[in-house]
């Protein structure tokens, strides 16, 4: 078995006309019924982009409407991130529905946007299916193979509701204190910042800033060891 990175460029579509805004983004889900297409897009983008990007998905020829469902400020940078509703109607087949009519099996999502492109993980029999495959996504636009590997491995992922247990554990309380922590520099070798420095700019006690803080980074760990664990344990086998 074969995976595979392959990257498109569907020249009459939204995404490819994104190519010029500094400007990243998942497809978390999609469906299609008849010509009508509904995705849910996370997007991320600069700040001074995000108007510019959601108007220009707005007004595609395809697009019927777009629904902002949730937007927030990335911390320590300019930039945005965003989940979109789309709903679309479109008179020919898209990227990922040719590949799923034609038995590819997408891994790990619905796609992916980068520079203008739609990339896609594939699992694939053998290095004709993978021209195949090529061959197919061509008729929307430049194809690019961004890797094969000949070695297949499962990697074990923690789920969406796994995650959203894992943020409820961080209160505000502790969140800021890892946000102030990563600011200064806490976590840097050597550190840019102390402890008590924190906690004197959070206006608490040490002790309290230090409690916050251990108590964070043992909900973060203890989620993130269990997935390293069952990864060295997949790679051994």
């Amino acid at each position: 078995m074969l995976t595979a990175k392959l990257s498109v460029t569907y020249e009459d579509d939204w995404t490819s006309s994104l190519a010029s805004y500094d400007v990243s983004g998942e497809f978390l889900a999609s469906t299609f019924r008849d010509r009508r297409y509904f995705g849910l897009f996370a997007l991320e983008v600069a700040e001074e982009d995000y108007d510019d990007v959601i108007e220009t998905i707005r007004k595609h020829e395809s697009t019927v409407s777009v629904d902002v469902i949730e937007q927030y400020g990335i911390g320590g940078v300019d930039r945005l991130s965003a989940t979109l509703l789309i709903r679309s109607q479109h008179f020919e087949y898209t990227p990922l529905q040719v590949l799923l009519h034609e038995g590819y099996i997408p891994l790990g999502g619905f796609g992916e946007l980068r520079n203008g492109s739609e990339s896609f993980d594939l699992l694939l029999t053998d290095r004709k299916y993978l021209s195949d495959a090529v061959e197919m996504l061509e008729r929307f636009g430049p194809v690019k193979i961004e890797y094969v590997s000949s070695d297949f491995q499962r990697r074990t992922t923690p789920s969406v509701t796994e995650w959203n247990e894992l943020f409820d554990s961080i209160t505000p309380r502790r969140r800021a204190m890892l946000n102030k922590a990563f600011e200064a520099g806490y976590f840097d070798i050597p550190r840019g910042s102390t402890l008590e420095e924190i906690a004197d700019d959070l206006d608490i006690a040490k002790t309290t800033a230090s409690q916050h803080l251990r108590k964070a980074e043992r909900s973060i760990m203890a989620f993130f060891i269990q997935y390293l664990n069952i990864s060295a344990r997949n790679v051994a086998e």
